[in-house]
């Protein structure tokens, strides 16, 4: 049986275009005004080539993004090439719910491919799986379907299905002081790495 192929929104792949192009453009723009021709110059150049091998990368992987479904088999293409695949040996129930995002205002759909002791395996968010691509899933892959039928929030999701959310949901606390130190971190690096360079080129 021939595997049908799921693609995420279309959107995104414009939206993320357009904010890419809107911020580094004139970011860039400012920062070779400043550093040339007396500035470090050389590291927003290599910066940049940076992002534009990263810009490129992304398009790529973007467009092999997909989820391959079966009766008897799933697998999902990641962003970074790697492919997740289950056969129904590996497969406990689907799981289906509307979750509270954005302050809890709004709620967007979410279908989680679990295993037979109730651990994620494959994640569809709404922010990027439309509900029709949810329904095709659950409907082609022969798997007990449990749908619930109340909007929660990730707290209330954690009590009833405790293998379902990623760590960082689990503990955002942990989460938080986790992300504030790459980025500490992240910036002094490159602080060093201009102050390196304004030196040198004097």
């Amino acid at each position: 049986m021939e595997a049908l192929r799921l693609r995420p929104h279309p959107y995104l792949f414009r939206r993320g275009i357009g904010a890419i192009l809107a911020f580094f453009l004139p970011t860039f723009g400012v920062l070779y005004f400043l550093t040339i021709p007396n500035g470090p110059w050389v590291a927003v150049l290599i910066a940049q080539l940076l992002v534009i091998a990263a810009f490129i990368y992304s398009v790529i992987s973007f467009r092999r993004l997909g989820v391959w479904v079966t009766a008897d088999t799933i697998a999902e293409r990641g962003f970074f090439g790697i492919t997740q695949r289950y056969h129904r040996e590996q497969l406990g129930p689907t799981i289906f719910v509307n979750m509270y995002h954005g302050g809890w205002v709004e709620t967007a759909p979410q279908l989680f491919i679990c295993d037979p002791d109730g651990q994620q395996l494959i994640r569809l968010r709404g922010q990027f799986w439309s509900h029709d691509t949810m329904q095709a899933i659950a409907s082609t892959l022969d798997v007990p379907v449990t749908e619930i039928d109340h909007p929660v929030s990730t707290g209330e999701l954690h009590a009833m299905h405790p293998g379902l959310l990623y760590w960082f949901e689990r503990r955002p606390v942990i989460a938080a002081l986790v992300f504030a130190g790459i980025l500490i971190g992240g910036g002094g690096v490159l602080y060093l790495l201009l102050a390196v360079l304004g030196e040198t080129s004097r």
